[in-house]
């Protein structure tokens, strides 16, 4: 077998797959996502305070940046078995809870 047979049982055998240059692409597209996204939600509760007088945009935006960071760390957790991102995921669903609760009390009162 020479090394073209090779390269070419290679490229079949990892179709579809994504290579370490992807990933790392990917990982770095997620971060950039939530922190842009931290800051968009920053940026509501300033908005929703001082322009529109209706706190409860802040608190859905909260509410949604910190749901999406907890599952992705609850996620990272299930495939990498790290407990810091266990850890970490689990407040951040209790933040996505308690935010959840204030926009309900505040809709009550």
């Amino acid at each position: 077998m020479d090394k073209d047979e090779i390269l070419k049982m290679s490229r079949e055998e990892n179709e579809g797959r994504h290579d370490e240059r992807e990933m790392i692409a990917y990982g770095t597209a997620s971060r950039v996502g939530m922190f842009v996204g931290a800051i968009i939600c920053a940026a509501l509760v300033f908005a929703s305070e001082l322009l529109f007088h209706i706190p409860e945009i802040g608190l859905v935006g909260w509410l949604v940046y910190f749901a999406m960071q907890g599952s992705g760390n609850i996620v990272l957790y299930k495939d990498l078995k790290n407990r810091r991102n266990l850890i970490w995921g689990v407040v951040e669903i209790v933040f996505a809870i308690a935010f959840a609760v204030v926009l309900v009390i505040r809709s009550v009162v």
